[in-house]
């Protein structure tokens, strides 16, 4: 075993070697061979030497596909786009700057819709301002890629939602987080497990029936296994306890039991028969547990499409994470499955937020991804009819050129493909990008103080997730605010 002295003369001779590297390499490289390759290293004088980061400069070639209005409630309502003409192209452009001048400096909170969708959203605000008097749990879901990974907004989205309109729980989890996705509990097995997801190749699901989180576990091994959930220390308050369990099976093809431990003490024990349609099972619990166990035990595994650990009544906000997509690949799932599943969860809004890993894909045209986003709103629309979706554009990311960070200059044309989705199938968007500051606004949040967002460039940390969730939280509830509660 290497005793602390080693380790630290380990480190101190890997830094003389780099810093010898560092002084005998010019800062323009050495040549190899006879190519025009170089191999370059970080001079000292870089090292040593603090040189500003400039700061890019937003592009000036502005478009939009509609006019921004403010009703009387505040809220902005868009024209239909055939309102537009060539002759208020000028006047549009203008507006624009001076609204990207005006969010970076305080962000306009608000959702932008189509007239129809204050219908969805009045019914919400009903809905989850009569959660805990009428005994039901009420579901947003937030879907969206790795930015939301690790419920890095999500936890406190659920957080403002809990604190003001009652509830408890992280949510919906998988029975199986091999990458430890979900920081607001833990989750561990026994026996072998595996996960499969709906964006992966090759898709080894029957059917593609993946469910409402696009993933499904699976038991491996013959016999006894097991699922272990106890409270994490990263979780907010409210997420740690829960009072009621519902698990979700499917196909179950050969006689399964289940045994329930709340703690070390058996609460239940079920055998369940073959059924090939969604099976249920529930718990619920005087005392929110410290630790809740599941044993199963069959030689064939059904599909465990999730868990939920929620309160009694309230709101319940799930993550549900798919990194590497630029949608929710709703497409290549079993949409009968998906709308069973959702009748079982009561939800009362969907929010997306996806367009981060369409960033590298730089075109000048993005209207395959305006129809793509598209066929994944409707789909929503026919699996959860009435219920609301807002759409989060997707937010300023920023890149490494040479050890320099720069802006990349397209994104606003993503999230503008993603408004146009939005608004076309009838539902709110969310403009993260300007929010944070238009252009550029990555660097910013990167190299601030307060830092809010990773080195990478493209990933919010905490504070920087807290405050999108604030600001997102605050969109959807303008109305509310301003109207002193929902509206008949």
């Amino acid at each position: 075993m290497l005793k602390p002295p080693k380790i630290f003369l380990y480190y101190l001779i890997v830094l003389m070697m780099f810093g010898v590297l560092s002084y005998f390499i010019p800062a323009d490289g050495v040549k190899l061979g006879s190519s025009e390759y170089k191999l370059r290293w970080l001079s000292l004088s870089k090292i040593f030497t603090h040189e500003e980061m400039p700061l890019p400069v937003p592009a000036s070639d502005t478009a939009m596909l509609t006019i921004n209005e403010l009703d009387d409630s505040g809220a902005n309502i868009l024209q239909p786009f055939d309102s537009i003409t060539t002759d208020t192209l000028t006047t549009i452009s203008q507006l624009i700057v001076d609204t990207i001048v005006r969010d970076s400096v305080a962000p306009e909170l608000r959702l932008i819709y189509p007239q129809a969708f204050k219908q969805l959203l009045q019914a919400f605000y009903r809905k989850i301002e009569t959660a805990d008097d009428s005994g039901k749990v009420i579901r947003i879901l937030h879907m969206g890629d790795s930015q939301i990974e690790g419920d890095r907004i999500s936890r406190y989205l659920r957080q403002s939602f809990q604190t003001n309109f009652k509830g408890s729980g992280p949510g919906l989890v998988p029975l199986y987080d091999p990458l430890k996705q979900f920081p607001s509990v833990w989750i561990r097995n026994d026996g072998l497990w595996s996960e499969h997801v709906v964006y992966k190749y090759p898709r080894m699901i029957k059917d593609n029936q993946y469910g409402i989180m696009g993933k499904v576990s699976l038991i491996d091994s013959v016999g006894e296994s097991s699922v272990h959930v106890t409270r994490s220390s990263m979780a907010q308050p409210g997420a740690s306890h829960y009072y009621k369990s519902r698990l979700f099976l499917k196909n179950i093809v050969h006689p399964f039991t289940i045994k329930a431990y709340w703690g070390n003490e058996l609460i239940s024990s079920d055998s369940l028969k073959t059924d090939e349609n969604i099976t249920e099972i529930n718990w619920t619990f005087q005392s929110a547990p410290k630790k809740f166990s599941l044993f199963f035990e069959s030689e064939i595994s059904p599909l465990f499409l999730g868990m939920s650990l929620d309160s009694l009544t309230g709101i319940a906000v799930d993550n549900i994470a798919m990194r590497g997509q630029s949608s929710p690949r709703l497409d290549k799932t079993d949409t009968l499955l998906y709308k069973q599943m959702a009748g079982h969860m009561n939800i009362g809004m969907v929010i997306l937020q996806y367009g981060t890993n369409m960033v590298p894909t730089v075109t000048e045209n993005y209207t395959f991804y305006r129809l793509t986003f598209y066929r994944q709103l409707q789909i929503l629309k026919q699996t959860m009819p009435g219920v609301p979706v807002v759409v989060v554009g997707v937010g300023d990311v920023g890149k490494l050129t040479d050890g320099r960070a720069e802006a990349y200059t397209h994104i606003y044309k993503i999230k503008e493909a993603q408004k146009a989705a939005a608004v076309k199938a009838g539902f709110a968007f969310f403009d993260l990008f300007e929010a944070m500051g238009g252009q550029g606004s990555m660097i910013e949040w990167v190299n601030g103080n307060p830092r809010l967002a990773m080195s990478d460039y493209t990933h919010f940390n905490k504070p920087g997730g807290k405050k999108v969730a604030d600001w997102l939280y605050s969109a959807i509830m303008n109305e509310y605010e301003r109207g002193g509660g929902a509206q008949p």
